[in-house]
This record gives C-alpha cells, structure tokens and sequence, in this order.
C-alpha cells in the first residue's frame, strides 16, 4: 500500500488548500500517481490556536470533503496534524487528539531554528506519554540535530524533494534501512502537478528500498480511522476536546 504520509489537503484548513475545489484536485493527482492513501496534515501552531479550535476547523474540512467530494474514487485520507514543536508541548491537554486518527502516531515538526535542550525534551516528553512521534521532513534539517533523537527511538519521515540530487541522499536511505525512517511525504501544499511528480520520482528512484517504507507506514497506520470508509460508507469522526 503506497502512502503519502504528509499532505495538505483539507479545505481552508490551512495555506495548504484553499477550497473543496482544490482538494479535489489534489486527490485526483495524488491517485493518478499510484498513491493509495494519504494522511491529511494541517499546520496546529500551539502558540498560536487552542487544540479545541483546530479540531472545530479541522472538522469543518472534513465535513465538506465527505459532502462535496467522490472519496469512492480517491485516495483513503486519514485525518492528522502537522504539530509544531514548542517547548512544554509535552504537557498540553488533549495531544493525543493531533494524532493520526484512531492511532497513536503524531507528525512533529520542529523549528527552523537551533534545537535547545528543552526542545529536544519536550519531543522525548511527548514519547514518553505514550505516543509515537514521527519528525516530519527531517531532510529539511541538519542531521547532526535529528540523528539524536533518532537515536531515541524517535521516528522520522521524509519529503520527497530529498530524492533530487541533494546532499545525505545516501544517509536516508540507510536511515530507512535501519527502520528509522518509517514514512515518506508529499508536502503538498495547492495542486501543482510538478509538485507531486516529486513523489513520482521518488518512488522510482527508491523502489524496493520504498517498498518497505510503505509497509511501515501502513503498520503504523493499521488501526487509522480514515474519512471514509473503504466500502463507500461515509465516516464521521468523532474528536474530545
């Protein structure tokens, strides 16, 4: 099962996509690539929104995919979160709720700053409360700061625009190999099809290496509750807040 384990997709959700327009179009191309499923990951910013707010417009996205869209004919998309990592967000009420649907598995994304000592705790505290952290796009940082934290038991995942010619290209790949690497991404953001070609070529330059990827990613994702259900029913989620 090929998934895409990082995408932007949900209706005014956030800068991702703009309209239920858009989010059809971008399923439609994330089908027409072979993908068969992808995790919806909408930017949560503690800082900036409650979980309760985000979850509300979160629901909102949902609602208007399950009215508007033809999901029988697009890719499965189980809900999620792109969580930005600030210090003490392994104390935040309600975390669990960020996590993929019906898992236990959390995107993180860390700043594009230096990495302090409590950043690096806080990414441990949210381990240690029971859920799976996954770093999101850790290409996009330097590996001195992630392998760490990897080392932790920490899991990672990987945009596909790491598969360009770029620098540690090798070092993901023994990273997927030593099963720290769990999951690859789109990060798509609107519907652009150079954008997603990306993935395209990542798939084919990774092949069987790939593969196994997928198989993790499906593993973690086994008890996901998706948007809607494989045999056509329409899924409601349900989130505490």
């Amino acid at each position: 099962m090929v998934i895409d384990f990082h995408a932007h997709i949900l209706p005014r959700c956030d800068h991702g996509c703009h309209s239920s327009a858009m989010a059809q179009e971008q399923l439609r191309l994330i089908k027409d690539a072979g993908t068969d499923a992808v995790v919806a990951t909408p930017h949560f910013y503690p800082n900036e929104d409650s979980i309760a707010s985000f979850l509300a417009g979160r629901e909102g996205a949902l609602d208007a995919m399950r009215e508007k869209l033809s999901l029988q004919e697009l890719p499965i998309v189980y809900p999620a979160a792109e969580v930005l990592v600030c210090e003490g967000l392994h104390k935040m009420k309600d975390l669990e709720s960020l996590a993929v649907s019906g898992t236990n598995v959390i995107l993180l994304e860390m700043p594009f700053r230096r990495w302090s000592e409590a950043l690096i705790n806080t990414v441990l505290g949210v381990k240690a409360r029971g859920l799976v952290p996954v770093l999101a796009h850790i290409n996009r940082y330097d590996l001195e700061n992630v392998e760490p934290l990897l080392d932790k038991g920490v899991l990672a995942q990987v945009n596909a625009e790491a598969f360009a010619p770029f620098k540690n290209f090798k070092r993901y790949v023994e990273l997927m190999r030593e099963g720290k690497v769990v999951a690859l991404g789109s990060d798509l953001h609107e519907a652009k099809r150079a954008d997603y070609k990306r993935f395209l070529h990542m798939k084919k330059k990774l092949g069987a290496v790939a593969d196994a990827v997928f198989a993790k990613t499906e593993a973690l994702l086994k008890n996901a509750t998706p948007l809607y259900q494989p045999n056509g029913d329409k899924a409601k989620q349900t989130q505490s807040v």
